[in-house]
């Protein structure tokens, strides 16, 4: 069962489907699609076009591994904050100032809800 949304384009036919937590583990460290197309092996431009296109399942896996990432090690840090560590809870107020940032960017750059 899938719980990607129903909008998604259909997964290219030249990416390998059963790489995908690769690419959402190497999107999470930090590689750019040009480092991931080429670490695959797969087409830079077709890649890199899938990427753009609305909807993708690519650039939604991709987003997706750094969500999951940024996440976890923010429960991580949640965990410890309530632990009584101080440096975690210093930590996890520059998170969540971050991510509150970058919300009201979205909303006001971008329109975005």
């Amino acid at each position: 069962m899938s719980l990607e949304p129903d909008i998604l384009t259909e997964w290219p036919w030249w990416f390998p489907i059963n790489q995908v937590e690769e690419l959402e583990s190497m999107a999470a460290v930090g590689y750019t699609p040009e480092k991931i197309a080429m670490y695959f092996d797969v087409n830079r431009e077709e890649f890199l076009q899938e990427f753009q296109r609305e909807h993708s399942r690519i650039r939604y896996h991709y987003e997706r591994g750094i969500l999951v990432n940024e996440a976890k090690e923010a429960i991580a840090t949640q965990n410890a904050a309530n632990e009584g560590n101080a440096t975690q809870a210093q930590r996890l107020d520059k998170k969540r100032f971050q991510i509150m940032f970058q919300q009201l960017k979205e909303r006001i750059i971008y329109g975005k809800e």
